[in-house]
Formats: structure tokens, sequence, C-alpha cells
């Protein structure tokens, strides 16, 4: 499994699916989704504490090895934040499945070593390339 965004989906090799994990998708995007892993278009109006607080408790609701075995193997959970960019819930969705279940889930095309980790994502957008790991709080320790 990984994560990228409906702007690199053209970039996804052959044999992996990409599935949005978005409330909303891009009109041209036909593919899967997994809805559950969505936060609420209200939640997209919170502050970041309370916005993580609200995932937290929707993530904590679901059943962690069910979803990824549904999603599968060759999943790629998309949703409109570039990579490293600003906070993203899909880089929480992947880190509660690494945490959960003992798996890796990095970004498509990165090493998961340059992945920021949920908490290291700035609020505002910065520039999409990859950092270096510098530690951080877990959002799911």
């Amino acid at each position: 499994m990984w994560t990228s965004c409906y702007s690199r989906v053209k970039a996804i090799p052959e044999g992996l699916e990409p599935v949005g994990i978005s409330v909303g998708i891009p009109p041209w995007f036909k593919g899967r989704r997994e809805l559950r892993l969505a936060p609420t278009r209200a939640m997209l109006k919170l502050r970041r504490a309370e916005y993580d607080a609200e995932f937290a408790a929707i993530l904590a609701r679901l059943d962690p090895r069910e979803l990824y075995d549904a999603l599968g193997d060759n999943a790629v959970l998309l949703c409109f934040e570039g990579p490293n960019s600003t906070y993203c819930h899909r880089r929480a969705v992947a880190e509660w499945f690494e945490q959960s279940l003992g798996v890796v889930v990095s970004e498509l095309g990165f090493d998961r070593g340059d992945v920021l980790t949920y908490a290291e994502l700035p609020e505002a957008a910065a520039r999409p390339t990859a950092r270096k790991r510098r530690g951080g709080t877990p959002l799911f320790p």
C-alpha cells in the first residue's frame, strides 16, 4: 500500500489501484473510493488540533486489518495535498496502518525515510519535495 495525490495519478504504475480517500474528488477521477477514511466537509474548516482529534476518533471506530485487507496491498490512497506540503489526512491514515499492523505505507515515489510524519507536516503549503525525517509526535501513538 502507498499514498499519493490526485495530481500524480498518471504516475501510478500499472498494477496499482488508485483509491480516493477524500470527501471530494476531482471531476475527472473515476476510480475506487473509500469514504470511511475521509474527513467530513465540516472537519475541513476546523483548526488543526480539533481536526486531529475528530479524525483520530474516526479512525478509532474502524478496524485497520479489515480496511487494509479490503483495500489490498496494491492500493494507492489519494487525496489533494502534495507530498510533504501541508498536513494531510492520508499521512495520518498511513501511520495508523503502520502502527496498527506493522506495515510500511510510504508516499509513492519516495523512500519512507524521506516522508515527513503527520506531526511534522506544516499547516501551510510548502514546497512539495522530500525531506529527511526529523522525529515528531505521532498523531496515533
